[in-house]
């Protein structure tokens, strides 16, 4: 169960900021799609046998813009491999000065959170950033997230998880074919280790390696989870709607 669950945590990693050049907003943020409002697009999720396992359906649902800062509300739908939609939530997407801040409740697929339906959920964590300079060799910002589960009624913990991003590295770029198209994007690679507390108790720590492929001015493409240098998931961008 705790495996499965920071599976889960591990699909929806980021895909957040595709472009619509003709937008105008905050200086050097004009290029990003999902900075425009009504903005949509599609992220499909696979097992290791290239196996779908479900799709995620984003939307921007309100944009707020200042001479430095713009700042974006995005709504996200997620369906089983059959189609069937299982929940839906909302996180944030920011950029200042052209560089992206993700706030780091994406990394959570909401259909991780249907187990705890009948439960009050809490969750806090940092933004990650995507500087507008990446450069092959440049060490990102570490970032950690927290999801509390409480009994509903009495308000009392059940479970604690505690997801921490270290070892942020930019690559080389790569030429990446997604359903969407095709890009040069810079491959980053990251640790993430997962923390679980249930019932007072801790449970042993669990530890995935991911690779991003981002595109300066798109965004995220494409995201893969590995452990132990065995693909373990991995999720495409498919579609955008402008």
């Amino acid at each position: 169960m705790k495996n499965r669950i920071f599976y889960l945590l591990l699909l929806c990693i980021g895909m957040v900021c595709l472009t619509k050049p003709h937008q105008t907003i905050a200086q050097d943020c004009a290029g990003y799609y999902l900075l425009t409002n009504n903005a949509e697009y599609e992220l499909l999720n696979y097992d290791r046998k290239d196996r779908l396992t479900g799709r995620v359906r984003y939307k921007v649902t309100s944009v707020n813009s200042s001479p430095s800062k713009t700042e974006a509300t995005i709504h996200s739908r997620v369906f089983d491999e059959k189609g069937n939609l299982t929940t839906e939530g909302d996180y944030t997407v920011s950029c200042q000065n052209g560089s992206m801040f993700i706030d780091m409740r994406s990394m959570v697929n909401p259909d991780m959170l249907s187990a705890y339906k009948n439960m009050e959920v809490k969750m806090q964590g940092d933004q990650m950033d995507y500087p507008s300079d990446l450069a092959s060799g440049q060490k990102l910002k570490d970032g950690s997230f927290t999801v509390d589960v409480l009994d509903k009624e009495s308000g009392q913990p059940i479970s604690s998880i505690v997801l921490h991003v270290t070892g942020r590295t930019v690559g080389e770029k790569e030429n990446i074919n997604v359903p969407a198209g095709a890009y040069n994007a810079f491959k980053i690679n990251q640790d993430m280790e997962m923390r679980t507390k249930a019932m007072g108790m801790n449970m042993p720590a669990s530890h995935i390696q991911t690779v991003e492929y981002f595109v300066p001015g798109v965004g995220l493409v494409r995201s893969e989870s590995y452990r132990n240098g065995k693909l373990l998931s991995y999720s495409v961008l498919s579609k955008v709607v402008k």
